[in-house]
């Protein structure tokens, strides 16, 4: 995209997100017999937002104008922004889209309905979705059996990073425990750098440093991995060796979770073993 096209869809983002708001929402006491249209006029916004009436008005005319973060995060407020918007909002201003919000809460948030349904039908493969920091919030059968309960665990033992790190069973569980490992919190470390202002990131990060010499030693290297597939060898207790990929999708109604799902590897015996346990 050229740069008079960015400026020009960046203003006409901006109007179509004034047009859009109500006085009423924005906090405003007006008289709506003397307004043409429902929406804000520019110089509401400029006001709410801390800008003059004549920078606000070049910017919506597509103006190659500079903008700092600051003024971006004062129109995102002032506009109501949701969170897809910001980014849109950074993007087409120049900027770096910034740290994503979090959700501050130790509760697990509610996956979708029809995304527990598509785990109840997964009968044949394990699969789970984890949130923004890898902690397990949904899951099929077989997933619990092959990696263990989650039903009656607590919110940071349903955690991933968790687990890898403090229960020795994981240890016994994944064949090539150090790889499986170290690739583990390399994902973690990228969603730890897309949440750095989350305090639950990290006062866990803080707490396998204390716990473990291994997250320690591997999180002070800050290496960063955001493949979503992969594969691992599972020692089971039970059904012995199994050779699985996984491949993981962003949830479109909530992308802050992913849905990863575990197939057997071509060429083993893994499927054969899986369905026992169906």
């Amino acid at each position: 995209m050229s740069e008079r096209k960015r400026h020009q869809e960046l203003g006409d983002f901006l109007r179509t997100r004034r047009e859009r708001l109500t006085p009423e929402k924005a906090g405003l006491t007006t008289d709506a017999t003397t307004r043409r249209t429902p929406g804000l006029r520019r110089e509401e916004v400029a006001a709410l937002s801390g800008v003059s009436l004549a920078w606000y008005t070049y910017l919506e005319q597509g103006r190659p104008i500079n903008v700092s973060a600051q003024v971006l995060e004062s129109l995102a407020r002032t506009l109501q922004l949701d969170e897809e918007e910001r980014h849109y909002l950074y993007r087409m201003a120049g900027h770096a889209v910034p740290s994503q919000t979090f959700i501050n809460t130790d509760e697990l948030q509610p996956v979708p309905e029809a995304v527990q349904l598509i785990l109840g039908e997964i009968r044949h493969y394990p699969a789970y979705v984890v949130d923004s920091r890898l902690t397990v919030v949904a899951w099929n059968v077989l997933a619990e059996r092959i990696f263990g309960p989650f039903e009656n665990s607590d919110v940071l033992d349903r955690n991933l990073v968790w687990r890898m790190f403090t229960r020795e069973d994981y240890r016994h569980l994944f064949t090539h425990w150090e790889y499986t490992a170290k690739s583990l919190l390399a994902q973690f470390r990228s969603f730890y750098g897309k949440y750095t202002n989350d305090p639950w990131l990290n006062a866990l990060a803080e707490k396998l440093t204390n716990v473990s010499d291994e997250f320690k030693t591997w999180w002070s290297e800050h290496d960063v991995d955001e493949t979503p597939d992969g594969n691992k060898e599972i020692n089971h207790p039970e059904l012995g060796t199994l050779q699985l990929n996984y491949t993981g999708l962003m949830l479109a109604e909530k992308q802050n979770m992913v849905l990863t799902v575990f197939t057997p590897r071509q060429g083993t015996d893994t499927e054969n073993k899986m369905n026992k346990m169906v």
